[in-house]
């Protein structure tokens, strides 16, 4: 089985519902779902009401979509700020349906609209694992990510420690 990946600011052919209908149709039973980092819930929603009730995995590429999306039928979220906030999204996914899911649901979003405050969110995951580890080797990257500098980094620990969330 096969996932699709929507990321349209890299694609030169955007994911459509009629695109993803079309390769479902011509290859069935290949296809299990798609990652929709677009970042737009309209986007997620109408892969979600076009597809799902049908098997095929709709998985939100922002975290902050990931409650909307659940409550419509979408199987999680994948996402690169799930290096670091994985417990909250497993709380907001087992509690979708009610208040604890809601308020999960909001540590989750302040999580990522922190780490997407940085220049780029590679080097800010591993900026802050840095930090929680006392490694400094994370703060290693490899082309084309570059390390955050002391500025970004007190900017970007500033926003994510508002969150309250401690790192397992």
């Amino acid at each position: 089985k096969y996932y699709l990946y929507n990321f349209p600011q890299q694609s030169a052919v955007p994911l459509s519902v009629e695109l993803i209908a079309r390769l479902l149709k011509a290859f069935p039973g290949v296809l299990k779902g798609v990652k929709d980092s677009s970042g737009n819930f309209e986007n997620g929603r109408a892969y979600v009401e076009n597809f799902a009730k049908d098997g095929f995995e709709v998985y939100a590429g922002d975290d902050t979509l990931l409650r909307p999306l659940l409550q419509l039928g979408s199987a999680g979220c994948i996402t690169a700020a799930a290096n670091v906030n994985s417990p909250i999204a497993a709380r907001v996914y087992a509690n979708w349906n009610n208040d604890a899911g809601a308020s999960a649901h909001e540590t989750l979003s302040a999580t990522r609209k922190a780490i997407v405050s940085a220049p780029a969110p590679i080097p800010a995951l591993k900026a802050l694992m840095a930090r929680h580890t006392g490694d400094a080797a994370w703060n290693n990257m490899r082309p084309p990510h570059l390390q955050l500098t002391g500025e970004q980094q007190a900017r970007l620990f500033s926003v994510f420690d508002a969150c309250g969330v401690q790192l397992a």
